[in-house]
């Protein structure tokens, strides 16, 4: 269903309530965290879901919403489905992030009115539900008065004119009975009570992301190494259990909630060690972050260290497929079929290239082990099918030179790699063979690694015979 989504820290809910029922009024379908989240259901994936399926994203920007974890993520999110973004400014200064777009001022709070230029275009991403737009009759022309008010010297009837002295009169009744007493005996001045008092942070856990670590220090592309990082409580009470949640990326290509964990409880002044494997299928650097608490669980004397940015940068190394693993970190075991999205998470896409002319339906790409080696091999081709190569798509940039280990299973003529400068390219940019390659011996084919190229697809083929690989390196384009 078109709907807008509401984005809001919860220290400003009473205006996220009035907006929510001034879009409603106006017969926008509107979402927002508050009404139609069941407290069984995990949270993000719930928000996650609205706002993929929105039709329009309005942030509330104030002080509280630009320090909350949750308005971050629902943002980033929002930006990268390229969201139509609508910001509203409650308090403090509009958001630098967002000054390519232009922002209401609703400085008033849950007295500020909906502007209609507003409304107007929002209707151009989710139009208003028929029939169920508020419509409030103007003004009479020329007329001091509003609707439903009698001017002076209309008429009224016999009836209206006797009960008006008898309300008067039980106006009065009310002031003398009640108001009156209140005025001379003041009630004592409030004190607080013990469950109202304002508990002492000192008193109160505190949750914080420490040191971290990765083994090996410098990953390659491809390589699945450990991450290690120490969750602190540096309060003085016991924390209770509560969720975690790391991003592996917040920029381009941004990756929410890559793991999801839980922590039973982290005692004062103590710290527990959370590690887990991860792998990135490109060189770089990446910006990631770890979040204690995503569901706000554990009341804390200071929840804004809860969250800790920090960067992984791999090493400029020649990154490496042997088919053991499949991304992000998970052990293949064969045989295992491989789609195209396998290794959508490296920046490749594997595939099978048919000869000219030749319909292949039953050929694919399956890993299967063979004298304690895994092979990534053809299967399913016959007749002319035989002759298909195995294709490779790299999906994020151009690497520079590429090396493949063959183990072809026969006695081989020749093997050879094509190397092509885009994804769709008729010819290739350059190509190199291998003659006369041994059956069960492994051999290896490749590009000169003293040239640079700009290598976007490669492909491997076996005349005659299976393609059989065994391993696939490729180097950095350099500049």
């Amino acid at each position: 269903m078109e709907h807008v989504f509401i984005s809001y820290s919860k220290q400003n809910i009473d205006f996220a309530r009035s907006l929510r029922r001034q879009l409603e009024a106006a017969g926008f379908p509107v979402w927002m965290d508050e009404t139609a989240l069941v407290p069984s259901e995990r949270w993000w994936r719930r928000i996650e879901e609205n706002i993929r399926s929105c039709e329009a994203f309005f942030v509330v920007m104030s002080v509280e919403s630009e320090s909350s974890d949750w308005v971050e993520r629902e943002l980033l999110l929002a930006e990268r489905l390229r969201k139509p973004i609508f910001p509203v400014l409650l308090s403090g200064e509009p958001w630098s992030r967002l000054a390519n777009i232009q922002y209401v001022p609703m400085t008033e709070g849950v007295r500020a009115v909906l502007p209609t230029d507003l409304t107007d275009g929002l209707a151009r991403y989710v139009p208003p539900r028929p029939g169920e737009v508020l419509r409030v009759p103007p003004p009479l022309p020329d007329s001091p008065f509003p609707i439903g008010v009698p001017s002076v010297g209309t008429r009224r009837s016999p009836l209206r004119r006797a009960l008006i002295p008898a309300a008067f009169a039980l106006l009065i009744f009310v002031v003398l009975v009640f108001l009156v007493p209140q005025l001379l005996n003041p009630s004592p001045p409030d004190t607080p009570t013990p469950d109202r008092l304002t508990p002492d942070p000192a008193a109160l856990p505190n949750l914080t992301v420490g040191r971290l670590r990765t083994s090996p220090r410098n990953p390659a592309p491809g390589q699945v190494f450990i991450l290690s990082i120490a969750l602190q409580n540096t309060g003085g009470a016991e924390s209770g259990a509560f969720n975690w949640t790391w991003d592996s990326s917040l920029t381009d290509p941004v990756e929410l909630n890559t793991l999801v964990g839980e922590v039973e409880g982290i005692p004062p002044n103590g710290s527990k060690n959370i590690s887990f494997p991860v792998s990135y299928g490109w060189w770089g650097s990446y910006n990631t972050q770890l979040v204690v608490d995503i569901d706000s669980e554990v009341v804390e004397s200071d929840d804004r260290d809860n969250r800790r940015p920090f960067v992984l940068t791999l090493a400029d190394v020649p990154f490496e497929v042997d088919f053991a693993l499949v991304p992000p970190a998970e052990v293949v075991e064969p045989p295992q079929i491989l789609d195209e999205s396998t290794f959508s998470e490296w920046n490749l896409r594997f595939s099978v290239a048919p000869p000219p002319g030749a319909d292949c339906p039953d050929a694919r790409l399956r890993i299967i082990e063979e004298a304690g080696d895994l092979l990534l091999e053809l299967d399913g081709v016959v007749g002319a099918c035989v002759q298909s190569r195995v294709r490779v798509d790299v999906l994020r940039d151009s690497v520079g030179a590429v090396v493949v280990e063959l183990l072809p299973e026969e006695q081989t003529d020749s093997a050879t790699l094509f190397l092509f400068d885009s994804l769709s390219a008729a010819e290739p940019l350059f190509s190199t063979t291998q003659i006369d390659l041994p059956g069960g011996e492994p051999t290896t084919i490749g590009d000169d690694l003293d040239t640079t190229r700009s290598i976007r697809r490669f492909e491997i083929g076996l005349t005659p015979g299976v393609v059989r690989i065994s391993r696939i390196v490729m180097f950095r384009q350099t500049p």
